[in-house]
């Protein structure tokens, strides 16, 4: 794979990555804030895991909603990159095609000059014909073939975005009802030492879970390389149809205006 197509596969796999990122590192945070000063439990008794629980939660919540505001700006900032660069890449696109028009245009004006009989004249306008026909022809191939990898992309970071979305939902509701758990059980009088058990072993099996999960949602990831490699072909196929639509077109002007050179785009 080229250097330009390996860097655009690795700017668009960076919306498929961000997600996962933020919530592993929640997920730590978490272990962090409730394993953290073990001692505090076992030497305060029920001035330890119980009385950290209203503290504990309100941290996390914090600072899962900060890791949501983070993965939002982070979706966004990427995406309005890849529309400033379809937008810079549309641009440049319709100055080549003026520029080819224009020179196209010169140089049929040239043959129309040269162009003496009848019969040279009437090949002119059917070889600008068939030259404008297999212009329109591989321009719409290739703008077919770049709106169909533009949303296949799109479709694709939807996609994902759904599924990190609501694995990371799975995973808050997972970690809030282990929290409600342990305050509960305070609440009844359990021993601090098992409430810190369960709320560990609870948090474990959430943080499996995630795991897990999110290895079903990477079987979901999809190919840059598929989608450029499709994109590629299309365009091959329609520079290659061009290519013979324009050699047809230069034999059959060249028996009526032997020696003149045709012009592609």
């Amino acid at each position: 794979m080229s250097l330009v197509l390996l860097s655009m596969k690795k700017n668009y796999e960076k919306i498929f990555t961000i997600g996962f990122v933020e919530v592993v590192s929640t997920i730590i945070l978490v272990l962090v804030l409730i394993l953290a000063k073990p001692e505090n439990i076992r030497g305060e008794g029920i001035k330890g895991i119980c009385e950290r629980l209203s503290t504990l939660a309100s941290k996390i919540e914090d600072r899962i909603a900060e890791r949501d505001t983070k993965l939002t700006e982070k979706r966004a900032e990427i995406g309005n990159r890849i529309n400033e660069r379809r937008s810079e890449r549309n641009t440049k696109f319709a100055e080549k095609r003026e520029k080819w028009d224009k020179n196209r245009a010169e140089h049929f004006a040239k043959l129309e000059e040269k162009a003496g009989t009848d019969e040279q004249k009437q090949a002119v306008v059917a070889f600008v014909q068939a030259v404008e026909q297999a212009v329109a022809a591989r321009r719409a191939a290739i703008d077919k073939a770049i709106q169909e990898f533009r949303e296949g992309v799109d479709e694709a970071k939807t996609s994902r975005k759904t599924a990190v979305n609501e694995l990371i939902s799975t995973y808050r509701e997972a970690v809030k009802s282990a929290l409600d758990k342990a305050e509960t059980d305070c609440d009844a009088g359990v021993e601090p030492g098992t409430v810190r058990e369960n709320l560990r072993s609870e948090l474990k099996a959430a943080k499996e879970k995630f795991i897990n999960d999110r290895q079903e949602v990477e079987k979901l990831k999809f190919s840059m390389e598929d989608l450029i490699d499709a994109k590629k072909e299309a365009i091959k196929k329609a520079i290659d149809d061009f290519k013979a639509a324009l050699g047809q077109a230069r034999k059959d002007f060249k028996a009526a205006v032997p020696e003149e050179e045709n012009p592609e785009e």
